[in-house]
């Protein structure tokens, strides 16, 4: 729920998959990509993949608390963020096969007061953020003052009131947290339970989820703490009040939890398959368009993979998990600092699994004047351009006006950023124009952009 923050074609060659005389990965290959992502004596993060019902490898490296240096373990107990939002996805579809309600429903039917400016708002509009309705977690007011605090839902609701919509409904998908935590409110009008209280009884119980809950001042065995990097070090993240996130970001979990809830989720066990198909189908706008949403889970590409997912992000936590159908791959990262980065280790551990091959981020020495005449403004498109500097003997990226990167060359035309799998290549097009083609993640398709001057 939290606000979001090329290569030659020899190198590319390297992204393709090797099927044909694939050794099986060592545990020891798995391990080694989280440690090189995770220092043993800080945060870290629990790990696990999984293949056609065996998992293949589930550890665990870093500190689970650092004031008394207990270590991670693979069943170490993290805040799921927005992981949260498929749980709550699948309570809907539970309750709409059940008859108590419809995905075509007006919200009104069940949050009657709740402003929608004219517009008709349905169920299925929140679940896909279609919905118009703001995002809350972009309010600084509530960000900085009011999520520590007690609070209800129906408090909750009569503050999210006073942000207008930015969107009409079902223009575009724009993620909001305030949609998810309406649903959560839906779940408990149309059940007549506690969301807490469904969520655990209908879903964590009833898969053997033993380790899943919802998150509150309990005392709960094998939590794992939250930390945040600042200037001067680790420190322990700020507080939150787990009303505030609810059905939008409320859950914890463990890695082996999540493995046996989306082998249910995809298997028929706890909804049908035609709901699950659902929750997974790209959503239609009213422009005909798609977005890459569906319910509670996102649609995207890893290598030549169709993959779905969703990360998260809370007070001292980050998470990614995502599952990739063509080969019944499923990945789950969670990581207990608000730096860590389980997109990508769960990309390599996904490589690893499939034997994509990775290129070598390696820095090489590259002539000034090479250097230089790389330099300039690519736009990416007509709004948003991606700006290279070459400062004092190094090379710096920024998009827009955001953070300055520090990037390295890989080759006469080509830079990685350090620490992550993005690179680009800067090569001529057919029309003579200089062209910074971007890959990230283990994309194999860039994304374009044109140096204008």
């Amino acid at each position: 729920m939290k606000r979001i923050t090329i290569l030659s074609t020899v190198l590319l060659v390297c992204l393709s998959v090797n099927v044909a005389f694939a050794k099986p990965t060592s545990q020891s290959e798995y391990q080694q990509v989280l440690s090189s992502y995770i220092d043993e004596n800080g945060p870290g993060a629990a790990v696990i993949v999984s293949q056609h019902g065996k998992v293949l490898f589930k550890s665990a490296l870093g500190q689970a608390n650092i004031e008394h240096q207990i270590p991670l373990t693979a069943d170490s107990v993290f805040r799921l963020g927005s992981i949260t939002k498929q749980f709550t996805a699948a309570a809907i579809m539970m309750l709409a096969e059940q008859g108590k309600l419809s995905l075509h429903d007006d919200i009104h039917k069940f949050v009657p007061n709740f402003p929608t400016e004219g517009q008709k708002v349905t169920v299925e509009h929140l679940l896909t953020h279609t919905s118009g309705i703001a995002n809350y977690t972009e309010d600084e007011h509530i960000w900085d003052n009011l999520l520590p605090t007690p609070t209800t839902m129906d408090d909750m609701l009569t503050e999210f009131a006073k942000h207008p919509m930015p969107l009409k409904t079902g223009e575009a998908m724009r993620y909001s947290n305030t949609g998810y935590v309406l649903l959560g409110k839906i779940i408990e009008v149309a059940s007549k339970e506690n969301y807490a209280d469904f969520i655990e009884q209908h879903i964590f119980a009833k898969l053997g989820m033993k380790n899943s809950q919802y998150g509150g001042r309990q005392i709960i065995a094998n939590r794992a703490s939250g930390y945040v990097q600042t200037e001067t070090g680790v420190e322990n993240s700020g507080p939150v009040n787990m009303m505030w996130p609810h059905a939008a970001g409320s859950l914890l979990s463990t890695v082996a939890d999540l493995n046996i809830w989306f082998k249910a989720l995809r298997s028929g066990t706890l909804i049908s398959k035609e709901s699950y198909k659902k929750m997974t189908s790209p959503f239609v706008l009213n422009d005909k368009s798609t977005s890459d949403y569906g319910y509670g889970l996102g649609r995207f590409e890893i290598n030549k993979y169709d993959a779905i997912g969703h990360s998260g992000g809370i007070h001292g936590f980050v998470t990614n998990a995502f599952y990739i159908p063509e080969e019944d791959l499923y990945v789950a990262v969670l990581n207990n600092s608000e730096s860590g980065n389980p997109r990508d280790i769960g990309l390599l551990l996904a490589a690893k699994a499939l034997n994509i091959d990775i290129p070598e981020f390696k820095a090489v020495e590259v002539d000034e004047n090479k250097i230089a005449a790389m330099m300039g403004t690519y736009w990416v498109n007509e709004e948003s351009k991606r700006t290279l500097t070459f400062e004092d003997g190094s090379v710096y990226s920024q998009r827009d006006g955001g953070h300055k990167w520090l990037i390295k060359p890989m080759s006469d035309n080509s830079f990685y950023f350090e620490g992550s799998l993005s690179y680009f290549a800067i090569e001529k097009n057919e029309q003579g124009e200089q062209v910074m083609n971007f890959y990230s993640g283990l994309n194999t398709k860039p994304d374009a952009a044109v140096m204008k001057k």
